[in-house]
């Protein structure tokens, strides 16, 4: 029985060569490519040490399918010169780097299937050896290979005696396979030996011996060690110089492919053939213990291959459980970091919201009380200017004027109560049109004229006061009544020169009087404040000159719009 399951292990081994030269020609490995080297020179030790050298570099390429394929053949040797124990350890490690989902390694699931049910046969234990079986043929990767697994599963139901179904299946293999193939001859064989342990009639010596001249025809060593031993079997019973003759031939083919186990199962034959008949029941005892012992030693070593394996399958598991709860735990300690890290952005974010909401709050209303400020400010410059000057000008009137129209002073005094009324709703007086603002800005000046002032105007012409608008009018209007006013109050002025120079880019305003001027201590007021926001409003200058205390001189610039 080992024999032929070493010559199916080299048939594996050579098969997975065959699978995977597309893997090779993708994934150089020049370890693995000197490996089967080694293997078509029969230097099986030398191929074992080049294929572990290939796994370690396939592992550092990360390339699992060629780790799988270096294990593969590995197993097979071992498998293949009795390290049964090995080999099944060996096997388990390379399913572990290949995708049972992966249809692409189907083929090479079913090498390693086909050498697990060898080592289960040559470990005794059928069952195991039937189910490895089964699962080679299901991930079988094309005809040939299905062939050599089903060829297999009936060698090992002839072991456990299910002749019956191990002769279904090679009938089938035999009539679907050319009658002068190697495979024929194997087929055929292990179809005789089937037919005859249930058919004591059958004419077995006949069938053997056919397939036996195939593989001669074909040199097939590995076939013809098979064969020489089926031979050496036959005749063991029948005739023992036949018998010890192919047992001779068996030993030679065995020294002729390398393999210890054949040559000492062909020794062993020869010597129980060669033994004294007085000695033969010693002999058989002692080979009945030999082969107990040797098969409790492969069972503990088995046995030893299987806890090592669990042990470091279970090393694997709670490894692989380990990372998980790690990666696991990382990765609620990243979503606990992100949530914090939200919550902050929150925080922040509501933070600024409120603040900014609370400082556009402030500034509104610091804006509504600067518009109240602002309004309170424009109607008491507007008071001031209008209300106040415009009855200081009539004031002035009464008194500089002796005849004085009574009806024309109760006329100015409407126009400055509908005025004081306007600014109390806040509507701008612009009603300045049906009279010339020419001759308007004359009589507010010489209304300040009498017996002892004498009011001088040089350059109100019409035609400068047509480049200004209502609003900028109203505004000079205002200015040259404060001034005039402050004039009346304070200056005790007889003689006041007003001039009005175009230079086509500005109009210029000149005042100057011959009064007491302006001292040093001398505090402006809302009246003076009016004047210079009112020219700041109409972009202009206001410059004062003083005369050494012989009057005052005010120059006021102001750009014409064009």
């Amino acid at each position: 029985m080992k024999p032929l399951l070493l010559f199916i292990g080299i048939l594996l081994i050579v098969s997975c060569k065959n699978q995977i030269t597309s893997t090779q020609e993708s994934e150089k490995n020049p370890y693995y490519e000197q490996a089967y080297e080694f293997l078509d020179k029969n230097e099986f030790d030398s191929a074992f040490v080049y294929f572990e050298k290939a796994k370690s570099l396939f592992l550092e390429k990360n390339d699992s399918v060629g780790v799988a394929e270096s294990y593969i053949n590995m197993a097979v040797t071992q498998s293949d010169f009795g390290d049964y124990y090995g080999s099944q350890e060996t096997s388990t490690k390379a399913i572990e780097y290949l995708n049972l989902n992966d249809t692409s390694q189907y083929g090479l699931l079913g090498m390693v299937y086909n050498n697990l049910s060898n080592v289960y046969t040559s470990l005794k234990d059928t069952e195991k050896s039937i189910e490895a079986n089964q699962l080679a043929i299901r991930y079988a990767a094309n005809p040939a290979n299905k062939k050599v697994y089903e060829n297999n599963l009936a060698s090992t139901y002839i072991a456990n005696r299910e002749y019956q179904k191990a002769i279904e299946i090679l009938k089938k293999l035999l009539s679907s396979t050319d009658s002068n193939s190697i495979d024929y001859a194997r087929f055929l064989t292990n179809y005789a030996r089937a037919k005859g342990h249930l058919d004591t009639n059958y004419r077995l010596l006949p069938v053997l011996r056919k397939a036996m001249l195939i593989r001669q025809k074909m040199k097939d060593p590995w076939g013809l060690n098979s064969s020489y031993t089926h031979m050496a079997n036959y005749y063991k019973e029948r005739n023992k110089d036949s018998a010890l003759y192919y047992s001779k031939q068996q030993y030679e083919a065995a020294k002729a492919i390398k393999n210890p186990d054949a040559q000492m199962d062909a020794l062993q034959r020869i010597l129980e053939l060669s033994v004294l008949e007085r000695n033969q029941p010693l002999l058989e005892r002692y080979h009945k213990i030999q082969d107990s012992v040797e098969i409790a030693r492969m069972n503990a070593k088995n046995q030893f291959a299987l806890i090592r394996y669990e042990v470091e399958k279970s090393k694997t598991n709670n490894l692989k459980l380990s990372n998980e709860v790690a990666e696991k735990q990382y990765r609620l300690n990243l979503m606990r970091v992100f949530i914090v890290g939200l919550l902050i952005v929150a925080a922040l974010t509501s933070f600024y919201f409120l603040n900014w909401h609370k400082r556009r709050k402030q500034r509104m209303e610091l804006e509504a009380e600067n518009r109240v400020k602002e309004s309170q400010l424009k109607t008491s410059r507007k008071v001031h200017d209008v209300v106040a000057n415009g009855i200081y000008r009539v004031m002035a009137e009464l008194e500089n004027r002796d005849d004085i129209n009574r009806e024309e002073l109760l006329d100015r005094l409407e126009i400055l109560y509908d005025k004081s009324r306007d600014i109390s709703y806040e509507v701008e007086d612009l009603g300045m049109d049906d009279v010339q603002f020419h001759l308007t800005i004359s009589e507010l000046l010489k209304s300040f004229s009498n017996e002892d002032r004498t009011v001088l105007i040089a350059g109100n012409e019409e035609a400068i006061w047509e480049k200004f608008h209502a609003v900028q009018k109203d505004n000079l209007e205002q200015v040259l009544q404060e001034l005039m006013v402050n004039m009346q109050k304070h200056s005790k002025a007889q003689e006041v020169i007003v001039r009005f120079d175009d230079d086509g880019n500005n109009l210029h305003v000149y005042y100057k009087d011959d009064g007491i001027g302006l001292s040093d201590s001398l505090k402006y007021g809302n009246g003076f404040k009016n004047t210079e926001n009112r020219i700041n409003l109409l972009k202009g200058t206001l410059t004062f000159e003083k005369n050494n205390n012989r009057g005052l001189g005010i120059h006021i610039s102001i750009p014409i719009q064009k």
